[in-house]
């Protein structure tokens, strides 16, 4: 199969199923039913910002370095985890270690590139770029899968970024939950775009001045195979998730591009979706997805 073949697909019969992994998708978080304590907390920047949807309120830690442990009073499902807004720079790492009831180390990710891609300070930030960036394009995103997915009652995550410019980590949300993997990936046509506010006048003397607003990412995805068990799934996550709640999805999971992840990953909100009887056991979809 060609490289290019492990990223956007068209796939109209099974025997062109993309042997490599697919669009993954978190709807449940599981982070936000978990106790979450952080190894260092700068002032009032607090875990419990870890857990609300608005970029500009991050945890920040005191040094370039902090630990995340996430425990919870039963066991749940885990497949993934995912840091949809950070400083972090290209030289970040970060690692997630899962335990059992019994305390013993299930799973391992290993020391991992947090954002192995972007490298933001390239742009003109005025003062460290942190969560005063992060609705305005700066901030980097990181995930990582277990496969299989493991039943966990503790998380632990390590983040470390030892030459960043800021001094500390802002972070604004974990991500950690079992995913959607579909059996065929989005196809060729997709789109991902950054949605910029920004607004140009223009000036008595004819100079075009930009009055500076936010950007978010948004997405459209062509699911143009469905087949029953993932039309179920779509249904499932339509119904329970509806606008309100977010999604994590990344569409080149293991891509070997770190920007074109980067670009195809996206915490957000379905909108406007909708499903289409294509043919005898086959639906397609059209998943609209506007970022945080």
């Amino acid at each position: 199969m060609p490289a290019d073949r492990q990223c956007l697909v068209s796939i109209p019969t099974e025997r062109d199923t993309c042997d490599v992994s697919n669009l993954r998708l978190i709807h449940d978080n599981a982070a936000d039913r978990a106790t979450i304590v952080a190894s260092s907390t700068a002032g009032s920047l607090g875990v419990q910002y870890l857990k609300t949807d608005r970029k500009g309120e991050v945890h920040r830690s005191v040094g370039t370095s902090v630990t995340y442990t996430l425990t919870w009073p039963t066991a749940v499902s885990i497949g993934g985890v995912g840091l949809p807004a950070t400083n972090l720079t290209s030289a970040g790492t970060v690692r997630v270690r899962g335990y059992d009831a019994d305390d013993n180390l299930v799973a391992d990710s290993g020391v991992k590139p947090a954002a192995p891609g972007p490298n933001l300070g390239a742009w003109p930030w005025i003062g460290p770029l942190g969560g005063n960036a992060f609705a305005y394009g700066g901030a980097t995103k990181s995930a990582l899968w277990f496969l299989p997915q493991i039943g966990v009652r503790k998380l632990v995550l390590d983040l470390a970024d030892p030459s960043n410019p800021a001094g500390y980590i802002d972070c604004a949300r974990i991500v950690a939950g079992s995913y959607w993997e579909a059996q065929y990936n989005a196809a060729y046509g997709s789109t991902v775009a950054v949605v910029d506010t920004t607004t140009v006048t223009r000036a008595d003397s004819g100079d075009a001045v930009p009055d500076l607003g936010t950007q978010h990412d948004a997405m459209t995805l062509d699911l143009s195979v469905l087949r029953p068990d993932d039309r179920a799934r779509v249904m499932q996550i339509l119904r329970g998730n509806g606008v309100g709640r977010p999604v994590f999805l990344c569409v080149v999971p293991s891509n070997g591009d770190p920007l074109l992840v980067q670009d195809w990953t996206m915490y957000g909100r379905l909108s406007n979706t909708s499903l289409t009887f294509a043919s005898y056991n086959l639906h397609t979809a059209q998943l609209q997805i506007e970022g945080w």
